[in-house]
Formats: C-alpha cells, sequence, structure tokens
C-alpha cells in the first residue's frame, strides 16, 4: 500500500511482512540540503507509525551526494527513530551513480554506536527482497 510519494520518492507499506519499501526518483539529482532532511524525515515517519521492522530502500536512481554534514545529522537523528521503531533490517538496492552510492555506504556504515539493524547491499530487488524475507521466515518458524 502506497503510503506517500513526493518528486523525489515513493514509500509503500506491506503490514503482513512489516515491511516498508521505497524508491528514490532521477530527480534526486536536484535535492537540496532541505529537501533531502524533509524527505529523510517522512522515512523514518512513515517507520515510526507503521512499526516498521525492515525497510527496502531502492536507491538506483538515487543521485544526490550526501554531505558529510548530512550523513551525521542521518546518524544521529534518524537513526535512532528507526532503531525506537524496532528496525532490525535495511536492505538497499546499490545506486548506479558512484559518489552517491559511495555517499549513502558512508552514511549507513559511519560512526554508528548506537546502531542496531543490520545493512545489507544487494545489486537487485529480488536478492533484496529474499534477504528479508529469509529472515522473516527463520523469525516465524524459529522454536
Amino acid at each position: 500500500m502506497e503510503i506517500y510519494k513526493s518528486d523525489y520518492q515513493t514509500i509503500n507499506f506491506d503490514e503482513s511482512k512489516s515491511l516498508l519499501s521505497k524508491s528514490w526518483t532521477s530527480k534526486t539529482e536536484d535535492l537540496e540540503t532541505d529537501t533531502f532532511r524533509k524527505e529523510v524525515n517522512k522515512i523514518a515517519e512513515c517507520a515510526e507509525e507503521q512499526n516498521a521492522k525492515y525497510i527496502l530502500d531502492d536507491t538506483r536512481s538515487f543521485a544526490f551526494t550526501i554531505t558529510i554534514e548530512l550523513q551525521s545529522w542521518v546518524d544521529n537523528e534518524v537513526f535512532p527513530r528507526f532503531i525506537a521503531a524496532g528496525l532490525k533490517k535495511y536492505a538497499i538496492i546499490v545506486s548506479k551513480e558512484f559518489i552517491a552510492q559511495l555517499s549513502i555506504e558512508q552514511t549507513m556504515e559511519g560512526d554508528k554506536g548506537t546502531q542496531t539493524f543490520e545493512v545489507q547491499y544487494f545489486d537487485n530487488t529480488e536478492e533484496a527482497h529474499n534477504w528479508i524475507l529469509n529472515r522473516l521466515s527463520s523469525n516465524v518458524t524459529a522454536e
């Protein structure tokens, strides 16, 4: 079910899997700092409202370079919100744009002393989805 859409991203939520899936658009090349913050705050807000346990983030069209300052902001302001919402896993389908992808990885893997959710990178949606589903299956069937 679609729960948010802007020029920069679309966010969907599958309640049966507690899965928030989102995809960035190529318009991210026009993003400014304040708009990036607004869009990332929207992801956190949706994760909180839905108590999302898993996020599938399609960054293949993401073209914005996340500055060191913004990386720190995500670490200090957004990750604690994900953790409070109960996030367990964050799957990222990698950007085609090298610099944007590097900045995404730096954001997700920087000095994350409080980050308690797993982050994994994938080349396609199917692999990312399977990683989350396999984890869901093992959680459900574990005795």
